[in-house]
């Protein structure tokens, strides 16, 4: 596990998270010597964001007719 300072990951974050993204290896940051924090890597589980994308979409012929029920109750 490696270990930085604040300005040390400050300085040189980007080139931190991109070999963070090589090695899977998380990064320590320590405070005046002592642990405050730890960057690791995140763990793809294969699942997808948006499960319902992709599914076919269907609709009936009379999706667009007026419900009877609902202009009934303006009529009154």
């Amino acid at each position: 596990m490696r270990t930085m300072t604040i300005s040390e990951v400050r300085n040189a974050l980007p080139r931190v998270l991109a070999q963070l993204r090589e090695s899977h290896e998380p990064v320590t940051i320590l405070r005046y010597g002592k642990a405050i924090a730890k960057i690791v890597p995140v763990e793809d589980t294969g699942e997808m964001k948006y499960p319902l994308r992709g599914l076919p979409l269907g609709m009936t012929e009379d999706f667009n007719e007026p419900l009877p029920q609902l202009w009934d109750v303006f009529e009154q």
